[in-house]
């Protein structure tokens, strides 16, 4: 597609490079040491193009909202509103005319389950692992990524020494 917006480009390019030289033709400014220089300059000048990433869509970043901050309205589906209440209000924007499908209770309010695990990255035999004090090797890309849930995949004991061992790899 870009390659047919670039012709049609260059091709508008073009003809209006012609009309200006034409247009300075009849003015007799082509016979000046500057009217050539001008068209030169206009000849030169490089055309716009239109790449691959001028035509993609942005992609839409979804910010979460913490349970504590969410509108207390029921949606249709009769799970709690995911937008972020009004300051000193119970509700969202949409909420605050009116709550069709009625209101969470304060016992059924979702709260937030996540912990903070702290994690390491440790040698053990010259591969780095990312370890937490539970015993747990969790996956390396997993943690890079900075994945809510990262996948555990191995089990470490620490021997007398000091030293880290890795019993299995499941």
């Amino acid at each position: 597609m870009e390659k047919r917006l670039n012709r049609k480009i260059d091709f508008a390019f073009q003809d209006f490079k012609h009309q200006i030289k034409n247009k300075m033709t009849e003015s007799d400014i082509l016979t000046t040491p500057e009217g050539t220089s001008i068209l030169q300059f206009i000849y030169d000048y490089p055309v716009f193009s239109i790449t691959k990433l001028d035509l993609q869509k942005r992609k839409r970043v979804k910010n979460s909202v913490p349970f504590h901050e969410r509108c207390c309205a029921l949606r249709a589906n009769k799970e709690q509103c995911t937008r972020r209440k009004k300051n000193g209000e119970k509700f969202c924007g949409t909420h605050i005319k009116g709550i069709p499908h009625g209101e969470i209770k304060v016992g059924e309010q979702v709260q937030d389950t996540t912990k903070k695990i702290e994690v390491w990255a440790q040698d053990i035999k010259g591969i780095i692992y990312h370890l937490d004090k539970n015993g747990n090797i969790y996956d390396p890309q997993h943690v890079h990524q900075n994945l809510k849930n990262p996948a555990i995949i191995a089990k470490y004991i620490k021997d007398a020494n000091g030293d880290y061992e890795i019993p299995t790899i499941f």
